[in-house]
């Protein structure tokens, strides 16, 4: 078997310069550069990945793991390779479908040295199962959690969700409609109080029956839009917590011979590319630096650095789905 001192000896250079040229890091001439490269070829060598990540007891490689596609995932999957290359690290993208097994077997990637890290977007077991991963490698979600052992990128859903209020209002909605995540959720109970505090400070009725709850976002947009055709009073506004969401209310509304905003007036959550798409007024809590706050905890913590992180800031995007209304 072909071995690096090999090639070293084929291009007459050093062992690390093999070894630098290899891996990519430090400095190498372009001359000796291209010697090493024509004796790999020669001797048709291959690094031995394997071995080399369990002599470094590091593969370079961070584990990403969801449930399957939901909107925000293209975005936020996108920043975090984009950071991760820049840094040297590989992505590998695990998707569970809400598998508890399949989300262990991930997890396991780390206690068995296949992976350095990994991020949760969607998770289908509790925290307590998988915190105790932590002690294999850095964990990072942008969930909201009060956790020691895990990294959370969370944004405060409570002022963002309060700022979607107050827009509505100030646009002359009065009787507005809430589609939630999970109640079990952190994010979902801090839009709850802000639903109470919004109501108490603007002295306005409420409904229960403006509530929606949806835990799975599959085609869930489109059985709200049912019900909200059945309402008996029904709202002039609705806010979601996520933008596919809105828009599958949207679509189905219109086959409904409805007409969004003349009907009713739509707010979404996340500045996804759908939002864009069919000119859904959204707000954007800072995907794109939640992924790259996620990764750099990561590295952080890996390579025991102190990258700073991205400042996060939370943005109304008007578009026209939220119009002036006159009272």
């Amino acid at each position: 078997m072909t071995t690096i001192i090999d090639v070293a000896k084929q291009a007459q250079v050093s062992k690390s310069t093999v070894s630098r040229v290899i891996s990519g890091n430090g400095y190498v001439s372009q001359e000796s550069r291209e010697k090493v490269l024509d004796a790999m070829e020669a001797l048709a060598y291959s690094p031995n990945l394997i071995a080399r990540n369990l002599q470094s007891g590091e593969t370079k490689t961070i584990g990403f793991l969801a449930h399957g596609f939901i909107d925000p995932l293209g975005i936020f999957l996108e920043s975090f390779i984009s950071i991760a290359k820049k840094y040297n690290y590989y992505v590998t993208l695990y998707f569970t479908g809400s598998d508890k097994k399949k989300e262990i077997e991930a997890l396991n990637q780390m206690k068995y040295k296949q992976l350095d890290g990994l991020f949760i977007l969607t998770r289908a077991n509790k925290w307590e199962i998988i915190e105790p991963y932590s002690i294999y490698g850095p964990i990072a979600t942008w969930h909201r959690i009060d956790s020691e052992r895990i990294y959370s990128s969370y944004v405060d859903h409570y002022s963002g969700y309060l700022r979607s209020l107050d827009y509505l209002f100030q646009r002359g909605y009065r009787s507005i409609g809430h589609v939630l995540g999970n109640y079990e959720n952190l994010n979902t109970k801090a839009r709850i109080k802000a639903i109470d505090d919004f109501h108490q400070t603007k002295n306005l009725s409420f409904n229960d029956e403006w509530i929606f709850y949806d835990k799975s976002r599959l085609d869930n947009g489109l059985s709200i839009a049912q019900r909200w055709h059945n309402m008996t009073e029904k709202t002039d506004a609705m806010a979601f917590y996520t933008d596919s969401v809105a828009a599958g209310f949207i679509s189905e509304l219109q086959n409904l011979g409805y007409s969004v905003p003349e009907d009713v007036a739509v707010i979404g959550f996340d500045n996804s590319e759908i939002s864009r798409l069919m000119h859904i007024t959204t707000v954007d809590y800072s995907i794109k630096r939640q992924a790259e706050n996620s990764f750099i905890y990561i590295h952080n913590q890996l390579n025991q650095e102190k990258i700073p992180e991205q400042e996060m800031n939370v943005k109304l995007i008007e578009r026209q789905t939220v119009p002036l209304r006159k009272l």
